[in-house]
């Protein structure tokens, strides 16, 4: 029997959107196109605030007559708050829905792509991130024995997401201060340009067309030493940058963007009070 690994998402939480504006509702407010989301296919997006600085992002796909949207645990509230200011009189209804676990599996499983009782997309963000699926909670046990699945370390997760340069929002964004573009969220397809106006659209807009952003995020190689969050970056004892997180030799570190160019291409060596890094990514 095959055998697939999956990465329990236990902080994700889940909220529907209902009601025969549903889809307009969303469409003025978040920073995806609505419209790219269906049955079978997710959209990652973000709701920001009117300047531009993030609030929670959240994959949304189109079931039962509804939105359903799983974000993060830190964010729910924020996020339903924000959504009932905006609702004003639009005819939605807001839900928390309680009975959903969230998965990622990365490997491909053809015979769950059969399977009636659960939610499986391809995670909108990256090709290397495999699948995610939505299963409700009294019927897990019975999905992991079926298909025999095995819960792998979340730490692979977070190391997964690092490689490819996807800040794990939870813990490397703050909410009304980070921007999208200095995450990298122009590049994992969170942001629609074509669309029309969204909350923050102006600010987020200017800084793509005309090239203010001056510091966005890198992945560094840890060569030896510790970091943590909050370490300067130093090249020729001049600051360059600054550690977001970390997992075993890799860290994502937001850089500032001209300074770091030489030394990405040139291979040069960077540090921090108790390590010494390089650029990879």
């Amino acid at each position: 029997m095959t055998t697939s690994n999956y990465f329990n998402l236990v902080d994700s939480k889940f909220l529907s959107i209902s009601g025969q504006d549903r889809g307009n509702f969303l469409q003025d407010l978040i920073t995806n196109d609505i419209h790219k989301c269906d049955s079978k296919n997710s959209i990652y997006s973000c709701l920001l605030n009117p300047q531009g600085k993030f609030i929670a992002d959240f994959f949304i796909i189109d079931y039962e007559n509804s939105y359903l949207i799983e974000t993060h645990k830190k964010f729910v509230n924020d996020l339903i708050n924000k959504l009932k200011i905006y609702k004003l009189r639009a005819k939605v209804e807001i839900n928390n829905v309680n009975d959903l676990l969230s998965l990622s599996i990365i490997e491909n499983n053809d015979l769950l792509q059969l399977e009636k009782d659960i939610t499986l997309f391809k995670d909108p963000r990256n090709d290397e991130l495999g699948n995610k699926i939505f299963v409700s909670k009294n019927k897990f046990k019975e999905l992991e024995k079926k298909y025999n699945l095995i819960e792998d370390n979340f730490g692979k997760y977070r190391k997964l997401l690092i490689k490819n340069l996807i800040p794990y929002s939870s813990e490397d964004l703050i909410q009304n201060k980070s921007l999208l573009l200095e995450n990298n969220f122009n590049k994992i397809n969170a942001i629609d340009w074509e669309k029309g106006c969204y909350v923050g659209q102006e600010i987020t807009a200017r800084m793509k067309y005309r090239a203010l952003l001056k510091k966005s995020i890198r992945v560094v190689e840890i060569i030896s030493g510790n970091v943590r969050r909050g370490n300067q970056i130093n090249f020729n004892q001049n600051k360059v940058g600054e550690i977001i997180s970390s997992f075993n030799k890799l860290a994502i570190a937001m850089m500032k963007i001209e300074e770091t160019k030489s030394i990405f291409l040139n291979k040069q060596i960077l540090k921090t009070e108790s390590a010494i890094l390089k650029i990879i990514y």
